[in-house]
């Protein structure tokens, strides 16, 4: 039985991926590619099997487990999907498709069985990606939208975690960096920022960490770094300048949620310095219909799947009086800075109705 031990190790956080007979499929048209081979090179001893076309695969549903045995490199046609109003920032939002399927575990992610097979697939196809990006913006300028451009990467996979194997942040964050008004998020559950102190401080792209009470990561957000590894890594980069957000979500409703929520914001306020952070979004956990009829198929002892009601717009959410409390304790714990909400129409409505 041949097992291989991989291991990847960035500012005190290792990753150890451990695989039998590991399989890379590689689709022919970007198999000469300096970005494929860069990745073919760090897994030297798998086996390389060209495809016509990563669809062929990747669209059936085969039952690996992730990051086990099989990889997909290959390029995609579509890199830009425009994002739902109230995800994120204000003017145009567009989802930045360069892979699919996380190497993290959270329990609570609509990625699991979001896509049929959860084989993770790396587009590496990034000069054309990058044209994509410029067209997209080239057409709303002329069309005479002046407003900003967001670009939400690590919304299908972790970025920054996988970094170290993509390099994706080395093409990207150049690439944004010479368009005006034009920005990328990168948010991540990782603390891995070695190669980020390297750059030039860059003014388009914020590292936005998702941040959650270490006893929610233990039991719901498996792989990812440790609350203080990742306020370790906020540290370290607001010191160099860097754009730096915070991303308080999903917030549960677990038991005893106000008094672990209390004493995280308590925690984290007296290890961050919020003046220096550059933006805050809260949510709670909410999902489409579709998307939580099939994680309560798959997982059915999840027990936060159980604290959600469908409301008005469709989506599962936890309650309102939920949903009220923590939008109310972070606004009024975090008074220096904005906080927005994010997916949740209902927001201020709900914070009105509890103030009054």
């Amino acid at each position: 039985m041949n097992w291989r031990l991989y291991r990847i190790q960035y500012n005190k956080v290792a990753f150890t991926f451990v695989y039998r007979n590991m399989i890379i499929y590689v689709e022919k048209r970007v198999r000469n590619l300096e970005e494929t081979r860069s990745i073919i090179d760090m897994f030297s001893w798998g086996d390389v099997i060209e495809i016509d076309n990563y669809k062929n695969l990747f669209d059936k549903k085969t039952g690996w487990k992730i990051l086990e045995k099989v990889m997909i490199i290959a390029a995609v046609n579509t890199a830009l999907l425009e994002a739902p109003a109230l995800y994120g920032y204000a003017g145009r939002g567009f989802f930045l498709k360069n892979s699919m399927n996380c190497v993290f575990d959270c329990k609570y992610c609509y990625l699991k069985w979001a896509f049929p097979s959860d084989i993770p697939i790396f587009f590496v196809n990034y000069y054309d990606i990058q044209e994509q990006i410029l067209r997209k913006v080239d057409s709303l300028r002329k069309n005479g939208y002046e407003g900003d451009i967001w670009l939400y990467s690590s919304d299908y996979s972790d970025n920054l975690a996988t970094n170290g194997m993509t390099r994706f942040l080395e093409y990207f964050i150049p690439c944004i960096e010479k368009l005006e008004n034009v920005y990328m998020e990168v948010r991540t559950k990782s603390s891995n920022i070695q190669d980020l102190l390297q750059f030039d401080i860059p003014k388009n792209t914020e590292i936005a960490f998702s941040l959650n009470p270490q006893e929610i990561i233990n039991q719901y957000e498996s792989k990812t770094s440790s609350l203080d590894d990742r306020l370790e890594a906020v540290n370290a980069l607001l010191q160099k300048w860097w754009k730096v957000g915070l991303r308080f979500l999903p917030l549960l409703e677990v038991p005893d949620y106000k008094t672990l929520y209390t004493d995280f914001i308590a925690y984290v306020l007296d290890r961050i310095d919020m003046q220096k952070v550059f933006s805050i979004f809260i949510g709670g956990l909410m999902y489409t219909a579709k998307d939580y009829q099939t994680l309560l198929k798959r997982q059915p002892y999840l027990d936060i799947l159980y604290t959600l009601q469908k409301w008005n717009d469709g989506f599962y959410r936890e309650s309102p009086e939920v949903r009220a409390w923590f939008y109310d304790m972070f606004s009024k714990r975090l008074l220096q800075k904005q906080c927005y909400v994010c997916l949740d129409s209902e927001s201020e409505n709900i914070i009105a109705s509890v103030q009054r």
